[in-house]
């Protein structure tokens, strides 16, 4: 008996920007396999890559998140991308470029879906609660062109629930699941790519007060309960009261002090987040 075959939708975009399409001039690269698109971004930019390149691809072997955490990649399934930028900004700078992103990130999926998400501090995308999205935001070193930072992007989007690993699935969720219908990569692709941009441009003008007043309108924890661990392991219960002025997350403890977190793991404690 001959071995049934699915094939998964068109994606004419997406075909269209592997064969050396670009996005609004920016070139596009998009690689079969990688180990992590950031690292190849980080290289390229090292090399003197121009500002504005994004590096992409099917899949990737050890693509990575926030505090060292794996990134599943599996191949056809995903948005796994990284954006060469060399900012106008200080180093110190560089939580106001991830939560800009975020933004962005949010903004094209309600445009390409009407899919409505949250924002978790300082790099989640949240949809009813469940990992949609994760931003990861490298600096580069120095080079004849300035210092990069390196916006790396992992979106789910066509994945099923039983593409994710069993133990971070029911933590997961991808736009298929959510909007049930397939996506062009390419078109998300590009929807995020010029997204980005208006971001990072309004964060070179000087107007992160106005993106943090936008971020804070999606913060999926701001007035709830989460634990924070510390870097030494100890962990810290409280209130999130969201991001300070300078994008630095504040956590109220039970004792009523203030904690500014600039890194570290972060868990919703309420149990309607709890997945």
């Amino acid at each position: 008996m001959a071995e049934l075959t699915v094939n998964r939708p068109l994606e004419p975009i997406w075909k269209q920007l592997q064969e050396g399409g670009g996005i609004n001039g920016r070139q596009v690269l998009i690689y079969k396999c990688l180990n992590s698109t950031n690292t190849t971004a980080l290289n390229l930019a090292a090399a003197g890559a121009p500002t504005g390149m994004v590096v992409a691809a099917d899949s990737q072997s050890a693509g990575r998140g926030r505090l060292g955490r794996k990134w599943q990649s599996p191949p056809g399934l995903g948005l796994y991308f990284s954006i060469i930028t060399r900012p106008r900004l200080d180093l110190k700078d560089l939580t106001k470029i991830t939560l800009a992103a975020g933004l962005a990130l949010r903004t094209a999926i309600l445009a390409a879906s009407a899919l409505e998400t949250e924002l978790k501090w300082p790099n989640d995308i949240l949809w009813q609660g469940k990992k949609m999205a994760g931003i990861l935001t490298e600096c580069g070193a120095q080079s004849t062109k300035g210092r990069a930072a390196i916006i790396g992007i992992g979106l789910n989007i066509n994945s099923e629930p039983d593409d994710f690993p069993m133990e971070t699935g029911r933590r997961m969720v991808s736009m298929r699941t959510a909007a049930n219908r397939f996506y062009d990569r390419g078109l998300m692709l590009t929807a995020v790519v010029e997204a980005m941009e208006r971001e990072v441009k309004r964060l070179e003008n000087g107007d992160f007060a106005a993106i943090l007043r936008d971020w804070r309108r999606w913060d999926a924890s701001r007035g709830k309960r989460l634990t924070w661990l510390r870097a030494d392991g100890m962990p810290v219960c409280g209130i999130s009261l969201g991001p300070d002025e300078n994008g630095v997350l504040r956590i109220k403890d039970t004792a009523g002090l203030i904690h500014q977190v600039i890194s570290g793991d972060l868990r919703l404690m309420d149990k309607e987040k709890r997945h």
